[in-house]
């Protein structure tokens, strides 16, 4: 499984990052990789059944420390 995520990955890198990069689009370069690498990284732990826990309590405690109660 784990060598099916790869394979896709590979595709869409080529399908996705090639073009911005020859158009010298570096900003949206930059944020397809570091979107395309968590989402990566997620794609293979699960693919490894790797438990992973729900960003649902996260997320308020993250909004409430920016803007505050």
């Amino acid at each position: 499984m784990i060598f099916l995520v790869i394979i896709v990955y590979c595709f869409l890198a080529v399908y996705e990052f090639v073009p911005l990069y020859k158009q010298k689009l570096w900003n949206d370069f930059w944020v397809n990789v570091i979107l395309g690498l968590i989402s990566f990284t997620v794609a293979v732990l699960l693919s490894l059944d790797v438990k992973i826990s729900s960003p649902v309590y996260a997320i308020p405690e993250i909004i409430e420390s920016i803007f505050g109660k």
